[in-house]
């Protein structure tokens, strides 16, 4: 089963002063910044029948380890010039440059999580082992001390905060991210200094490491395995691997380092690709299959392991945009959800991430049309009306739209389709109550958009 997951933390922090930056951009805040910080992770489809993709399957590739060399020239944020933010005098820029190292501040106070810090033991009995429940599944009490549970679309069982593994995997992402980009902005070994930590507790140091596979993730009580749509937990690993290529010119961030996060990256890749569950979620035909396709080329591509990225374009290119994508935009496997629309969003916004993979080896999924017209550009004009609340879903959609997945969306829509006037004014006309979007736009190459 393949199930969704959000969690959303409102936190409010203080800042009366913030040290100053000792790079190039010399900003001194002195402010106070209440900031929301939501971490928003989906995950999956109900799938009552399974749909394969034939011979989608990849070649068993094996990893080697000394044909590792990371790709600097890796892209998924589109930073602007730390020249530019320092010529540019925007009240709203200034305000985010502050508030995006207002939270790179709070970070560095903050512990580094690991796996080991649940009291569960996996099925494995290796506490090293990522560990989580299905969200969506809930106790039905069937007689006196029998339970079991049963598939609810779309409402969360409260029992899956009871396991801190997923939620920690959040925010180790979220912290990383953060500061690594602040110390882009700022030079600021302080910030690159904090995460080669955090990383380092995560994936690297041997008494709180992760075992680089995701067997039991979303495990349903009561039965002692996982499931292979759980591999999507780790969908946001491609934010992680571009804020290494950041911050791997930092003295904080050791060759040893570098070294450690290939290897345990490499090792992750070979489970994904030969792996039972990892084959299994490579032939879904719904978000789980596009979210996998992004994880399992962006880290290849980190490994320079080229020939699985382009193998799994390829592939895109092929078969699975057809396969996904209707002649006339509908996105035919996201259709039968509580939440449909909002899964059309979230699988293009998948696709949007692989287009930007194949840029990096000259493949222009962006522009792709199949033979009968199906492309990403038409799933977007599809379903663009519906978003913003222009014209009526004519399928469920029980709870208000993501706003901040539309807004990711949309930012690189303007980005990669330039001169489209439509996509621009789609893009301002959504509502941005916080900075928090305004950090996003400018992490995602939407600079020129909203503060010039």
């Amino acid at each position: 089963m393949e199930l969704e997951f959000i969690t959303c933390l409102p936190r409010i922090w203080f800042y009366n002063h913030i040290k100053p930056s000792s790079g190039s951009l010399g900003i001194v805040p002195s402010i106070s910044i209440i900031t929301w910080s939501c971490i928003i992770a989906l995950s999956g489809l109900l799938h009552p029948t399974q749909v394969d993709a034939g011979e989608q399957g990849l070649i068993n590739y094996s990893y080697n380890d000394s044909n590792s060399h990371t790709l600097p020239q890796i892209v998924a944020f589109d930073l602007p010039s730390k020249q530019a933010i320092n010529d540019n005098k925007n009240p709203l820029l200034q305000g985010t440059i502050k508030q995006l190292l207002a939270q790179a501040d709070f970070y560095l106070t903050e512990n580094a999580s690991s796996v080991m810090e649940k009291n569960q033991i996996p099925p494995s009995g290796d506490k090293h082992d990522f560990l989580s429940l299905s969200p969506y599944y809930w106790p039905v009490a069937t007689k006196r001390d029998d339970t079991r549970y049963i598939y609810r679309d779309g409402k969360f069982n409260p029992e899956i905060y009871s396991i801190p593994d997923r939620r920690n995997m959040e925010m180790m992402i979220e912290r990383v991210k953060t500061l690594s980009v602040a110390y882009y902005f700022t030079d600021n070994t302080l910030y690159a200094s904090k995460a080669t930590e955090i990383l380092r507790v995560w994936f690297l140091n041997n008494n709180t490491r992760m075992n680089p596979n995701l067997q039991y993730a979303e495990t349903i009580p009561g039965k002692d395995y996982g499931s292979h749509s759980g591999i999507i937990v780790a969908r946001d690993f491609t934010d992680l691997i571009y804020s290494i290529v950041l911050m791997q010119d930092s003295s904080p961030w050791t060759k040893q380092d570098q070294r450690g996060i290939e290897l345990w990256f490499g090792k992750y890749l070979e489970w994904l690709l030969n792996s039972d569950f990892g084959k299994k979620e490579s032939k879904r035909l719904n978000n789980h299959g596009t979210w996998y396709d992004v994880q399992a080329s962006s880290i290849a591509l980190f490994l320079n392991k080229t020939e699985v990225t382009r193998d799994i374009l390829k592939n895109n290119l092929d078969r699975l945009i057809a396969a996904k994508i209707e002649p006339d935009g509908r996105q035919r496997f996201e259709l039968y959800r509580t939440n449909s629309l909002d899964y059309h969003i979230f699988n293009l916004l998948a696709f949007f991430n692989l287009a930007k993979i194949a840029d990096n080896i000259d493949i222009d999924l962006w522009n792709y049309e199949t033979p009968l017209g199906s492309g990403l550009q038409k799933a977007l004009d599809y379903l663009l009306p519906y978003a913003l609340g222009k014209e009526t879903w004519p399928h469920e959609q029980f709870k208000p739209i993501n706003t901040d997945r539309l807004l990711n969306l949309l930012c690189q829509a303007t980005v990669h389709y330039e001169g489209n006037k439509s996509y621009e004014q789609a893009y301002r006309s959504v509502g941005r109550p916080g900075l928090i979007k305004e950090t996003n736009d400018l992490i995602y190459g939407c600079y020129n958009r909203v503060f010039t």
